[in-house]
């Protein structure tokens, strides 16, 4: 508070001046907004007369600047770009689709004023027009500067600049509470009023008292004051030469480690300066913006040659929406011009751009008023030319070309007549390659060659990203080439099925047949052809893969003349790097490698409180080039208490593969799937192993993971750092010779010396002992990752006898019995069964123990727990705990039977009841044990039975049709239990009482029982779950476990309608009744296997009270096709889709078809319009 008062006294002002230390001339410092409102804009006549007289002007970095830095930077660039990378569940189809432009596309590239510009010349917002200024206040100083002849010096290292703010950023930047005074002024008014109160004020010390009070320690320390220090050399350095305005961001003037503070410590004097606004400072304004100084306008070329023009500034090209723009602006004067090159596909899609609708658009999109607007033609290629003026009344010019295969929007923007001025120098400049010569065309970085006509379009020729080239040669012959990257390193596909999926799913977007095509060059080309919707004219498409790059290549004629030699031009070649490779260092994970790539900042668990230095975490970054290669580093740190007994234990332990297939679960309601059967494959293998040390003296593990049916594979390296492990993965294709890219990284990859986690092959039990004695929460999180071995069977025991757990240590107790009961020995079995009896009041130590002993599935350990049991029951209130644990020995029934009859004797306590007759009732159903083992029982499971008859009864009554329909599970085990027993005159009493229960599977299970063995059986009951739907299926199903379906009535025996009983088996779904439509049966194969769809619409019955959900539903149930079986176990079953409206239901069924039978393949999406892509935009 004292330096705060103190700083309070000083003037406030914005402009301050330095002098003294030695200065021959007075320099101005000058505090900015970097924005456009008029706020920033409180200029007096000091600071015209400081800023017109200085010799030179310092901004924190020079504007002319800017656009090189970013397009030299992959991740700005990226970023810009709005880059998205490709969603592999839809790769199929949007990344290979040309779409047609929709009207309000033309309309946004007609009226688009880019972003990336805006940002740099402007920072306006057409909202607050009447609120701003022209430009932003340090381009208002920096044009101001160039216009009048002066140097323009960057205060700080561009580069470094950006690291210190995305350093300042990679963190929680705000306090979790603002200081306290802080907080007190913000209950009156919101953060950037008191910001904004202050510039307006002038209060530089206050600024940063606010900043301090509302930010943390390391993101004012990274996006202040080290800058500030930066900038401080910079002043120090210039001021020797001559006099300098500098301006930087207000933020940056006050407080301890100010600008100014910094100054006057190494000498200088600085004094606020201020006077008042006259109108001298008004005339000083307009002068400066109405000024304009000649440009050298420079020849420039589109990167694919087909446009040259001059221009005012070098020409940045941007691929973005898959178009390409092209910027060039006019930083001193504020113009800029804005080449937009669309895409039209009209050779595709047999439309033109320019029709009758197009003067519409050009009106709608135009802003302002069009002055004039004329047709015109250059060198074959038709166009308009227009001129406007906008709302603010700057001129604006454009000229509008047409080709076969795009539009080119050529725009030129400035204040006032900066048009009128410059307008001619630039469209009259304008010239086309119009050559018909084929020529051979490829990325700026290769990968591939093909020849095209010389007038073609290149969109995406020099940047990382798909890309498209477009032709058209003087006969309308049509080429295209598509190029896809996915670089997928957890999936690998087969080659066959991906090549001809691109070319099926490109001609089903463009709504034309697709007609099966050949396999070239052992499978990994594949070519078809079909007619577009203008029937003269066919498509003949070829696909090409080479690891990450997928290639759509493209030939629309009315004949095949040029199809042969345009395919049979394209080739797979070498990368050809134009930036060197050097060493990197990868500050953010600790390792240097020689690449071409820069490394990318990464914000770790940005806003997340770091974990103890002993807990494992994981750190993740990519390697992208301009040539679409991406490789993966995983940098995982292992918790410290995980041990290895070597390194053979280790790297068995991170070998664990990758699945073939990551099956699509459905997740939608009522349904059930059952379609892992269908795609079983094997795990991808491992190929090329190799381990060993490094040069670097440190442990390694590479392979590739391959399979046979595709050229591609996924190469890991895999290095131990201490208690580290780096990983690197990316996609290679083995028919080709591994890139450069690729190679050296490997190779040269090599960790820094930094510490990360403790010596793995070291034994840490003892350190857990320990920790665990001290309580020290090493112990208490990292327990689970502790290695235990027999030498330390002792230490177990003694540490479950002695130490006190305390409640949140339970987890940890039970741990360590499991840990324990590990070890076979005798002393061990003593202790843990001396531990169970112990442990009256602990019922969790029993059920660790319990568990443990049950896992091992044999006749010793079940004798073993059946004694434990006679000396206490252990009990859980958590249901699902005690099934499981009784259910567990569910795997070996054939010894499990040696648990009864004895287990029986627990079955009368309410948790164990359901698991034990359940157990019971699975072992009799495989005939691994007959009534008389358990007749002595009998009885009690009478009594059992006839309590849960009454209790299903009373539910009944109480109209509770949740538990009316749930209710059968109990009563079903105990009429399995009791059927051999039928003859007993209490057990036949019991059987004829089960005719009250409405239950269906409770009838459908008596009557089966009955049938098997040949006795009578009620032909009412038979007839009424027979012929309701909702039974039907259930009923169905039993008699078919009992190979009795003979009997089933002849009308619903047929497989349309036993599948329909079993999709509509609920009792929910009685108000479907008589509602219910058969559509279609489907038969489609997977891997060499048939199966057969049965498909049905149902709909809620009209006098159903629902008020929702009464339209048609879709339902289908897909089973293995046997011939004239009918199949019980369906393989899907899914009921009450939405039904999509607009298409017919034959190609609803189709669509379903497809995604089952596609199921397995990762990379199918045959619902686009659910597949969402994130796009980030522009900023």
């Amino acid at each position: 508070m004292v330096v705060t008062i103190a700083q309070s006294q000083e003037e406030n002002s914005l402009l301050w001046k330095i002098s003294g230390n030695g200065l021959t001339k007075d320099s101005y410092l000058y505090g900015t907004m970097h924005v456009s409102q008029k706020i920033a804009f409180h200029l007096d006549d000091v600071f015209y007369e400081s800023l017109l007289k200085s010799d030179f002007v310092g901004l924190e970095s020079d504007p002319s600047t800017w656009l090189e830095h970013m397009f030299n930077s992959p991740e700005e660039l990226n970023y810009i770009r709005g880059i998205s990378y490709v969603n592999q569940s839809d790769f199929y189809n949007s990344p290979f689709k040309l779409l047609e432009p929709k009207p309000q596309e033309i309309m946004f590239y007609l009226s688009r004023e880019d972003m990336l510009l805006n940002g740099i010349l402007y920072r306006t917002n057409q909202m607050m027009q009447n609120f701003q200024e022209d430009t932003f206040l340090d381009m208002f100083i920096y044009q101001t500067g160039k216009k009048n002849g002066k140097k323009i010096y960057s205060l700080e290292d561009y580069n470094q600049s950006s690291a210190l703010v995305k350093k300042a950023t990679s963190s929680k930047a705000v306090k979790t509470q603002p200081d306290v005074w802080l907080q007190k002024k913000m209950k009156d008014e919101g953060f950037l009023m008191i910001m904004n109160n202050a510039y307006r004020d002038r209060k530089i010390h206050l600024l940063d008292s606010i900043n301090n009070g509302m930010y943390s320690k390391k993101y004012m320390d990274n996006m202040l004051y080290i800058r500030n220090e930066n900038m401080v050399n910079s002043i120090d350095s210039i001021t020797k030469k001559g006099s300098l305005f500098s301006a930087v961001g207000a933020a940056h003037l006050g407080g301890e480690k100010g600008v100014i503070a910094m100054l006057r410590e190494r000498g200088y004097t600085v004094e606020p300066l201020e006077s008042s606004i006259t109108k001298k400072a008004e005339d000083a304004k307009k002068s400066i913006e109405n000024k304009v100084i000649d440009v050298q306008f420079r020849e420039q070329t589109a990167s694919d040659n087909f446009f040259t023009a001059q221009l005012p500034n070098k020409m940045y090209e941007l691929n973005i929406l898959n178009n390409t723009s092209y910027i060039s602006p006019d930083l001193t004067n504020g113009g800029y011009v804005i080449i937009t090159r669309m895409n039209t596909f009209s050779k595709i899609y047999g439309k033109e751009i320019k029709d009758e609708n197009f003067d519409k658009l050009l009106f709608e999109s135009i802003p302002g008023e069009i002055i004039t607007k004329k047709e015109i033609t250059k060198q074959g290629i038709n166009g308009l030319d227009i001129l406007n003026k906008t709302k603010t009344g700057d001129f604006q010019r454009y000229q509008i070309f047409f080709t076969p295969i795009e539009v080119l929007i050529f725009k030129m923007h400035g204040n006032n007549e900066y048009v009128k001025t410059f307008g001619d120098t630039f469209f009259n400049s304008i010239q086309f390659n119009s050559s018909d010569d084929f020529i051979t065309v490829s990325p700026k970085n290769k990968g591939f060659i093909v020849d095209v006509p010389s007038s073609h379009s290149f969109t995406n020729k020099l940047y990382q990203g798909n890309r498209t080239i477009q032709a058209v040669d003087k006969k309308g012959n049509y080429y295209f080439v598509k190029e896809v990257a996915l670089n997928d390193v957890n999936y690998i596909e087969e080659d066959a099925f991906e090549l001809e999926r691109i070319q099926e799913r490109f001609c089903k977007n463009l709504e034309i047949d697709y007609k099966k095509g050949i396999f070239k060059d052992e499978k990994q080309v594949f070519e078809s052809n079909t007619l577009l919707k203008d029937a003269r004219k066919k498509l003949f498409l070829k696909t090409v893969t080479n690891g990450s790059h997928y290639y759509l290549l493209g030939f629309v004629s009315e004949n095949d003349k040029m199809k042969d030699t345009f395919f049979n031009s394209f080739k797979i070649t070498s990368f050809d790097y134009q930036k060197r490779f050097e060493k990197k260092i990868d500050t953010s994970l600790y390792f240097s490698v020689n690449t071409n790539v820069d490394p990318v900042f990464n914000r770790f668990n940005s806003n997340v409180k770091k974990n103890k230095s002993y807990k494992s975490y994981q750190k993740n970054t990519t390697y992208t080039n301009s040539t679409n290669e991406k490789i993966y580093v995983k940098l995982k740190k292992l918790n410290d208490l995980t041990s290895y007994d070597n390194i053979d234990s280790l790297w068995k332990n991170e070998s664990g593969g990758l699945n073939y297939r990551r099956l699509n679960s459905f997740t939608g309601n009522n349904s059930r799937v059952n379609f892992n059967g269908l795609h079983t494959r094997n795990k991808l293998k491992k190929k090329n192993i190799k381990k060993g040390i490094d040069k670097n003296g440190q442990h390694f593990y590479t392979y590739y993971f391959k399979d046979s049916l595709s050229s591609k594979a996924i190469k890991v390296k895999k290095i131990l750092v201490q208690g580290a492990i780096y990983e690197l993965k990316t996609l290679v294709d083995t028919t080709y010779a591994e890139s450069k890219f690729v190679s050296e990284f490997y190779n040269t990859f090599k960790p820094k010396d930094t510490i990360l986690g403790k010596p793995l092959f070291k034994d840490k039990t003892d350190q857990f002992f320990k920790a665990l004695k001290n309580k020290d929460s090493l112990a208490l999180d990292s327990y689970s990752y502790v290695n235990f071995k027999k030498k330390d069977v002792n230490k177990l025991i003694n540490t479950i006898k002695t130490y006190d757990f305390s409640d949140n240590q339970l987890e940890i107790k039970e741990h360590l019995i499991n840990e324990l009961s590990e070890f076979k020995t005798k002393k061990v079995i003593r202790f843990l069964d001396d531990l169970y009896i112990k442990s009256f009041t602990n019922p969790r130590n029993q059920l660790a123990i319990v568990k443990s002993i049950l896992n091992e599935n044999s006749s010793a350990s079940y004798t073993r727990f059946l004694k434990l049991l006679e000396l206490d029951v252990p009990l859980s209130s958590n249901k699902y705990e005690m099934n499981t644990m009784i259910s567990s020995v569910s795997d070996s029934l054939s010894i499990a039977k040696e648990l009864f009859p004895d287990l029986l004797n627990y079955a009368t306590i309410e948790e164990y009841k359901e698991p034990i007759y359940k157990l019971l009732a699975e072992i009799k159903e495989k005939d691994s044990m007959q009534s008389k083992d358990y007749a002595t029982y009998k009885k009690q499971i009478l009594n059992q039975a006839r309590i849960e008859l009454k209790r299903q009864l009373s539910k009944k009554a109480s109209n509770n049709s949740f538990s009316n329909r749930t209710s059968g599970d109990l009563l079903n085990i105990y009429a399995k239990l009791l059927f051999p027993f039928r003859k007993d005159t209490n057990v036949k009493t019991f059987f004829d009482n089960l005719k009250f229960v409405k239950n269906a599977d409770v009838k459908s299970t008596l009557l089966a029982l009955q049938i098997e063995a040949s006795e009578k059986y009620n032909k009412l009951v038979f007839e009424e779950v027979t012929s309701e739907l909702t039974s039907r299926g259930i009923f169905y199903k039993k008699l078919h476990e009992i190979n009795k379906t003979d009997l089933f009535p002849k009308k619903y025996n047929s497989k349309k309608e036993v599948y329909k009983a079993l999709l509509f088996k609920s009792e929910t779904k009685k108000e479907l009744k008589d509602s219910i439509v058969f559509l279609d049966k489907r038969d489609f194969s997977i891997s060499n296997k048939k199966y057969e769809g049965y498909f049905y619409k149902s709909k809620i019955n009209k006098n159903s009270t629902k008020t929702y959900g009464k339209e048609w539903k879709m339902n289908y149930i897909i089973v293995e096709n046997k011939e004239n079986e009918i199949v019980i176990k369906p393989k899907t079953l899914r009921v009450k889709l939405n039904l999509d409206t607009t298409k017919p239901i034959s190609e609803i069924i189709d669509d379903i078809v497809e995604e089952n039978r596609l199921k397995n393949r990762k990379r199918v999406n045959l619902n686009p319009n659910k597949y969402v892509n994130y796009n980030r935009g522009l900023f």
